[in-house]
């Protein structure tokens, strides 16, 4: 737990991995709040759907009901358990299917099966009006009857995902490697990079002023230690991240 809390303070976003058969455990709710104390963007993603038991909607529902509202389904998969195969992404309305021994082929198709189809209409209006909500133009334009542009409903998303307004939700399986792809796809897409985040406070050791860090190559060095781990061949290892300016090998 301690790891964890230090861990997310240096955390610009974090992806929730969750369990498709338990949903909810309570080591999630504790870390949960400690993202909710560092105020860290999340994205969620709802792991092992190929194992017996699993189930998309009753771990999403756990998600809603213990964590929070503002959890948003990105995806509805196609078949659970062993029958799963891949995912419906909803943003763009398309199928896509994770071929090959180690899902590497990720194909994207119009082929939606027919009995999901009722479900996919009324989740995707669900997320679109949930992004829109975000946005006073894009909103009025989406009540006239015109749907934003992918580039629009992303960029907006990105802006709810950064403030902690949304929580987008993805799923998959990771041992098959089926859904990681666009997982990875989504912290590009719309967790923050260190430019997103305001800029951090420090204290100046010599003169005790506040100083305020931005994150240029340029600027003189600024770096948190945040674990220290001991291992039986390099010794001490000291993680830190760099806030500002450069360290390269070998400097003091």
């Amino acid at each position: 737990t301690v790891e964890v809390k230090r861990s997310l303070r240096v955390l610009d976003g974090a992806v929730v991995v969750f369990d498709g058969v338990a949903g909810v455990e309570p080591q999630s709710e504790t870390n949960w709040r400690y993202a909710d104390e560092a105020n860290v963007p999340r994205i969620c993603f709802i792991n092992k759907l190929d194992r017996t038991g699993a189930s998309f909607e009753k771990s999403f529902a756990s998600i809603i009901d213990r964590l929070n509202k503002k959890a948003i389904r990105m995806q509805l998969p196609i078949g659970q358990e062993d029958k799963f195969e891949g995912v419906v992404d909803l943003l763009i309305n398309k199928a896509v299917r994770f071929e090959g021994d180690k899902g590497e082929k990720v194909v994207v198709s119009d082929d939606i099966p027919e009995e999901m189809k009722a479900d996919v209409a009324k989740y995707r209006a669900e997320l679109l009006e949930a992004i829109v909500a975000n946005d006073d133009a894009l909103m009025t334009a989406y009540l006239d009857g015109k749907e934003p542009t992918l580039a629009e409903l992303k960029a907006t998303l990105r802006k709810a995902v950064i403030k902690n307004d949304l929580f987008p939700v993805f799923t998959g399986t990771a041992l098959k490697n089926k859904g990681v792809q666009l997982v990875l796809d989504a912290v590009i897409d719309y967790l923050p990079s260190p430019v997103d985040m305001p800029p951090m406070h420090a204290v100046n050791p010599d003169t005790e002023e506040d100083v305020v860090i931005s994150a240029k190559d340029d600027a003189p060095l600024a770096a948190l230690a945040f674990k220290v781990a001991s291992d039986p061949f390099v010794g001490q290892l000291i993680f830190f991240r760099v806030y500002q300016g450069t360290l390269s090998a070998g400097s003091y």
